[in-house]
C-alpha cells in the first residue's frame, strides 16, 4: 500500500472508507450567519477543514479538489458564505449552494473532467483522498510533492506519460526509453520500446513508480515500470517526489517516487483520435483511445483503453545521422495496446474494496548497421521485441473507529519480454538470435493508521505495517544458437514499517514566528533474501513561520539491491583496436573490453538531505512556489564505472580500470568465463601478444557518487476578462554530481558530461484558457555538456526547443486540438564516433523526431 486516504472531520472523526471525504461538523447550515474566522493560509487540506468546524457546516470536496492547491487565510467576522469565498478565492476552487441536507459541494473550476467528458465528476459521493509521501491519514507529507494534473498534460497536447515524464526538468531522458542510441553508455539502452522515470539522472532503478499507491512489475532488465503503459487517458494526476524515501516506500524509492493516480470521480464516456508526424520524414503517429466511468453514491468505476502506433525514424532521414547505415533506426516502430480498469465500492459504512487493473502490449522493431556504406540487412542486425505487462491489486479498508483504519493491499503483475533478431553479415542473413526478458512480482500488506493521543496542537498521529513481496526474474539469452545466458532466480523479503507525526505548534497558537511546527520519523525493516537484513530511517520536519510560507527538512538513508540482471546476467569479453581508446601504442595493437555483470556486487547504500521552502503569499493570489535543494551521498553505488571507454586505456584516472600487458594466462582466464568466449570486433585473427591491456567496466559498487542541487517550480494564475484565465509556470533543475571510481582516485563530473544530464534543465509555461479554448506554449532550455571521453574535450550544445498546443471545444461534446512540438525543428550537435555502429548523437539530450505536427479530436458524452 502506498496511499492514504482521509477525511476532512474533526481528528477524532472517524475515517471514512468510501470513494470520498465528508467534513462533518456540528450542523449549522446557515450560510448567512456571521462567525468570527481565524484561519490561516494553508494547504486545502487542513484549511477546508478548519474553516468547516470554525463555520458549523458540512462540506465534501473530491481527492482531485484537494490534492497540491492551498487556501487563504480568513480572519474576522464574516458571513459563511463571504468566509466561503475569501477562502477559496484565487485557489480554482468554486464552493456550491448547500444541497437539501445543508452539504457544501467544493469543485474545481473548468475542471479537467468538465474538459473531458462533458460529464458531472463531482457528485457528491465519497472519494478517497490519495497522499504521496506519507502513511499517515490525515497529515502532510515532510518531503515537497511536484504535481503533474490531467489539465496539464491536456493543455501540453502530450500523448502518454512516458512524453510527459520526459518533459520535466528533474527527470533524466537517459536511461530506458525509446530513441536511446549505440554507444551511449550502458546505463543506456532499451530492450522493448519503454519508458522509465530516471529521476536527477541517478538511474531508473532508483526511481519508484506506483500505481495508485501500489507496486507493478519492473520491465526488461531494469528494476523499473514503464509508464507509458498507463493509458494518460485514465489519469487524474501524477506526483513526483526527489527525495530518498526507502523509509516510507522500501528499497527502491532511492532517488524519489512516481505515484500515478488514477481518476475515480469520472461519469461519462469519451473517444479520442490523434494523428501526427515527423516533418522531417518518419515517426508517422496514430493513437486512439476511450475512457468511460460511472460513479455511485458508495462506489465508482473506470475502464480506459489507449492504442499508438508509430513508424520508424531511420538514419537516412536526418541529416546529423550521416556516417550510419541509411536503414538504421535512430527512433524505432512501436505499437501499444494499453488498458486500465479501477474500482471502488463500499459495502457497508466501515468497509471498502478498491481493486486497479492493467494490462498492455507493446511491439517494436529496430535495426542497427556495421556498415555506412551498405544495408543493414547486408551488415548489421534487426530486432523485434514484444513486450507484455499485466498488474492487478485489490485493497480492502475498514474503520475501526476512533479515528483508527486499517488497510490491506495485494498485487501481483508481470512483465515478460521476447526479442527475435536478425543477424546479417556478406550481404546475407548469417543467424539469428533470442531474449527473453521475464519479471513477476507478488506482494502483500497490511498497515493501520489512526490518532494516538490528543496533545495541545493536534492528535500524534502514527502509521505502522507490514508485508511480504516476491520479486522473480528470468532470462535467456541465445545467439546463433549458443545459449550464453540462462537462469531464472527469486528474491524475497519480509518488511514492517512505522511513522509517526508529532504537531509541536498549531496555527491556532500564540507562538511568535510559529504558526505550525511538525516532526515526522519513519522507519523500514526489511530482510531480503540473501544479503543482511537492514533498517532504512527517516527524520522529517515541516515548519510554517508565518502565514503563506513553510519549510521542510528531512534526513534519511537508503538501501538498493542489484538487479537480477546487474547480478547474474554474465559479462561479454570483446577484442577492439586500441584507435580510439589511446595513443603511443603500437600499430595493430587491440585490448580486451569486459562488459555485463558481476556477481560480486553487494547491496548500495545511500544518506540524502532535502530542504524545501513552499510559498503561497496572500498579498499575491494566485502564485505559489517551492524550492527544494538536495543532496545524496552513495557508498558502494551500483553503476557501470564508464559510460564510455574513449581514451581509457592512457587516462590516468581510471588506471585502477585497467592492466596493462596481460599474460596469455590471464587472457585466457577472463576469456573463457565470458557468456560467448572472445568477441572479435577487430577483423583480424586474435593474437594475445598484440594485447596491449584489459578494461574491465563491469558492473560494480562504484566507491562513491555524490548528488547535489535544486529544483524550483513557481506558479502563478489570474483571471483575465470575465472567463479567461491566465497560467504561468516556470520549473528549472540544476544538479551537480560527481563519481569517484576507487578509492584514492579524484572525483570526475557527472553531470554536466555528455550521456548524462545537463548542469541544468528548465520548462517555462505560458497558457491562457476559457471554457471554449485554451493555448499554451512551453519552452524547454538546458545548458551544453561536455564530450570528456578523450582528450581534447569538446563542448556539445543541447537544442532548445519550442512547444505549442491548443484545444478547442466545438461544442455538442466535441473538442480538437492541434500541438506543435519542437517549432523551431532544433537539432543536436554531431558527436565523434568510432564506427558507423555508433549513434554520433547525444540520445539521451536529444529525441530525433525533431518537429512534430499533431492533430486531435475527442466526442465525450
Amino acid at each position: 500500500m502506498r496511499e492514504t486516504s482521509f477525511n476532512f472531520a474533526a481528528h477524532r472523526q472517524s475515517m471514512v472508507g468510501a470513494a470520498a471525504i465528508a467534513i462533518t461538523v456540528c450542523a449549522s447550515p446557515a450560510m448567512a450567519q456571521t462567525r468570527n474566522f481565524d484561519v490561516p493560509t494553508q494547504s486545502a487540506s487542513r484549511g477546508i477543514p478548519t474553516f468547516a468546524r470554525q463555520a458549523g457546516i458540512q462540506i465534501i470536496a473530491s481527492g482531485k479538489t484537494v490534492g497540491s492547491k492551498r487556501t487563504n487565510r480568513v480572519k474576522g467576522n464574516f458571513s459563511v458564505e463571504k468566509g466561503l469565498q475569501i477562502l477559496l478565492e484565487g485557489t480554482g476552487l468554486i464552493a456550491s449552494q448547500p444541497d437539501a441536507k445543508g452539504m457544501v459541494t467544493i469543485r474545481e473550476a473548468h475542471s479537467t473532467s468538465e474538459v473531458l467528458a462533458d460529464g458531472e465528476s463531482t457528485n457528491g459521493e465519497k472519494e478517497e483522498i490519495v497522499v504521496t509521501g506519507t502513511h499517515i491519514t490525515g497529515s502532510e507529507a515532510s518531503s515537497s510533492v511536484a504535481t503533474i494534473s490531467a489539465e496539464d498534460i491536456r493543455r501540453a497536447g502530450q500523448a502518454d506519460l512516458g512524453e510527459v515524464v520526459r518533459s520535466l526538468p528533474q527527470n533524466f531522458a537517459g536511461g530506458q526509453n525509446p530513441g536511446i542510441g549505440t554507444s551511449q553508455g550502458a546505463g543506456n539502452a532499451n530492450v522493448n520500446g519503454a519508458s522509465s522515470v530516471n529521476l536527477l539522472g541517478m538511474g531508473p532503478n532508483a526511481t519508484l513508480t506506483l500505481l495508485n499507491g501500489n507496486r507493478i512489475s519492473y520491465t526488461g532488465v531494469n528494476a523499473a515500470i514503464d509508464i507509458s503503459a498507463i493509458p494518460a487517458v485514465a489519469v487524474d494526476r501524477f506526483d513526483v517526489i526527489t527525495d530518498g524515501a526507502s523509509a516510507i516506500y522500501g528499497a527502491d524509492a532511492v532517488a524519489g517516487v512516481v505515484n500515478v493516480i488514477l481518476r475515480r470521480d469520472y461519469d461519462g464516456a469519451s473517444i479520442g483520435a490523434r494523428l501526427g508526424s515527423s516533418t522531417d520524414g518518419g515517426s508517422f503517429q496514430q493513437q486512439y483511445n476511450a475512457v468511460a466511468g460511472h460513479s455511485w453514491r458508495s462506489g465508482s468505476i473506470l475502464v480506459a483503453y489507449d492504442y499508438l502506433t508509430n513508424t520508424a525514424i531511420f538514419a537516412r532521414n536526418r541529416s546529423y545521422a550521416i556516417g550510419m547505415a541509411p536503414d538504421t533506426t535512430l527512433y524505432p516502430k512501436l505499437t501499444r495496446h494499453s488498458g486500465v480498469a479501477t474500482l471502488a465500492q463500499e459495502l457497508t459504512s466501515h468497509l471498502r474494496v478498491t481493486a486497479d487493473f492493467l494490462y498492455k502490449d507493446t511491439k517494436s522493431f529496430s535495426a542497427t548497421g556495421y556498415d555506412a556504406s551498405t544495408s543493414v540487412l547486408a551488415n548489421g542486425g534487426t530486432t523485434n521485441a514484444r513486450s507484455k505487462t499485466l498488474s492487478f491489486a485489490p485493497s480492502l479498508e475498514m474503520d475501526l473507529g476512533e479515528s483508527w483504519a486499517a488497510k490491506f493491499v495485494a498485487s501481483y503483475g508481470y512483465d515478460k519480454t521476447h526479442t527475435n533478431g536478425d543477424i546479417y553479415f556478406g550481404g546475407s542473413r548469417f543467424g539469428s538470435s533470442y531474449r527473453l526478458y521475464n519479471n513477476q512480482a507478488l506482494s502483500v500488506e497490511l498497515s493501520a493508521t489512526g490518532a494516538l493521543v490528543d496533545l495541545p496542537a493536534g492528535p500524534l498521529r502514527l502509521a505502522v505495517g507490514g508485508g511480504y513481496r516476491r520479486t522473480t526474474f528470468e532470462v535467456e539469452s541465445t545467439t546463433l544458437g549458443t545459449t550464453a545466458t540462462a537462469f531464472e532466480t527469486s528474491r524475497t523479503a519480509g518488511y514492517g514499517f512505522g511513522e509517526i507525526h508529532v504537531p509541536i505548534a498549531s496555527p491556532s497558537g500564540e507562538h511568535r514566528f510559529v504558526r505550525s511546527l511538525t516532526l515526522i520519523a519513519a522507519a523500514r525493516y526489511e530482510d531480503n533474501s540473501g544479503v543482511e537484513a537492514v533498517t532504512t530511517p527517516k527524520l522529517g520536519l515541516i515548519y510554517e513561520p508565518v502565514e503563506g510560507l513553510s519549510f521542510k527538512a528531512n534526513w534519511g538513508k537508503s538501501f538498493r539491491l542489484p538487479t537480477f540482471y546487474q547480478q547474474y546476467s554474465g559479462y561479454s569479453a570483446i577484442l577492439l583496436p586500441v584507435s580510439g581508446y589511446g595513443s603511443l601504442f603500437p600499430p595493430g595493437s587491440t585490448f580486451l573490453e569486459l562488459l555485463g555483470s558481476s556477481p560480486s556486487m553487494k547491496p548500495e547504500r545511500s544518506e540524502s538531505w532535502t530542504v524545501s521552502a513552499e510559498f503561497k503569499p496572500h498579498f499575491l493570489p494566485g502564485f505559489s512556489g517551492a524550492l527544494t535543494w538536495f543532496h545524496f551521498d552513495y557508498s558502494d553505488r551500483i553503476a557501470t564505472p564508464l559510460l564510455s571507454a574513449a581514451g581509457v586505456l592512457t587516462n590516468p584516472n581510471y588506471a585502477n580500470l585497467v592492466t596493462l600487458s596481460p599474460s596469455a594466462e590471464e587472457l585466457a582466464s577472463l576469456i573463457s568465463g565470458a557468456s560467448l568466449g572472445l568477441q572479435n570486433a577487430t577483423g583480424s585473427p586474435y593474437n594475445p601478444a598484440r594485447v596491449v591491456g584489459v578494461f574491465d567496466d563491469r558492473d560494480r559498487n562504484v566507491a562513491r557518487q555524490r548528488y547535489k542541487g535544486i529544483n524550483l517550480s513557481l506558479k502563478y494564475s489570474m483571471d483575465v476578462g470575465s472567463d479567461g484565465k491566465l497560467d504561468l509556470a516556470a520549473a528549472l533543475t540544476w544538479i551537480k554530481s560527481q563519481q569517484q571510481v576507487g578509492p584514492g582516485l579524484p572525483y570526475t563530473d557527472l553531470a554536466g558530461t555528455i550521456f548524462n544530464p545537463p548542469d541544468w534543465k528548465s520548462r517555462l509555461g505560458i497558457s491562457y484558457s476559457t471554457p471554449v479554448l485554451s493555448i499554451s506554449a512551453f519552452g524547454n532550455l538546458a545548458n551544453s555538456v561536455i564530450d570528456n571521453r578523450r582528450p581534447p574535450f569538446v563542448r556539445v550544445g543541447v537544442a532548445d526547443t519550442l512547444d505549442l498546443a491548443a484545444q478547442f471545444k466545438v461544442g455538442h461534446g466535441l473538442e480538437v486540438g492541434l500541438t506543435v512540438n519542437n517549432l523551431t525543428n532544433a537539432k543536436p550537435t554531431r558527436i565523434a564516433t568510432t564506427s558507423a555502429f555508433d549513434t554520433p548523437y547525444d540520445t539521451t539530450s536529444y529525441n530525433s523526431i525533431g518537429r512534430f505536427l499533431a492533430f486531435s479530436i475527442r466526442k465525450s458524452w
